[in-house]
């Protein structure tokens, strides 16, 4: 196991816990009613998620420009990371994450995630 491999399998287990958490938070926002409490739900995703997401790709931009070695895995791990905190704080605002739900979705990453580590070979 080498320590560059690090960032890219812990940034895929986020990527993974923030496609699952998106799906669940797209189900709650189209369910909304009223047009001003989507809009407010929308923004509140936008702030929370758009200041990692911005640094990670400052992160990537500035790392192949520089031409650092790892600077990819730590920028989708910002950006990644920046994704599922937002999703998460946000279900957490839409009182969609009590338990049961969590452990739910916590086993679907975990049992996604390794999977796809394992299929990629980067342990």
């Amino acid at each position: 196991m080498d320590i560059l491999t690090l960032p890219p399998a812990l940034a895929l287990i986020l990527g993974t816990y923030a496609v699952l958490a998106a799906l669940a938070w797209l189900r709650r926002v189209t369910a909304e009613k009223v047009e001003g409490r989507r809009n407010g739900i929308i923004l509140n995703l936008l702030r929370r998620a758009a200041p990692p997401v911005i640094g990670g790709i400052v992160v990537l931009i500035l790392g192949s420009v520089m031409g650092v070695i790892g600077a990819t895995g730590m920028g989708f791990l910002l950006i990644t990371g920046g994704l599922a905190f937002g999703l998460h704080r946000g279900l957490d605002d839409l009182r969609a994450n009590d338990k049961r739900v969590l452990l739910f979705r916590a086993a679907m990453t975990a049992a996604i995630s390794m999977t796809l580590i394992w299929q990629a070979g980067l342990f």
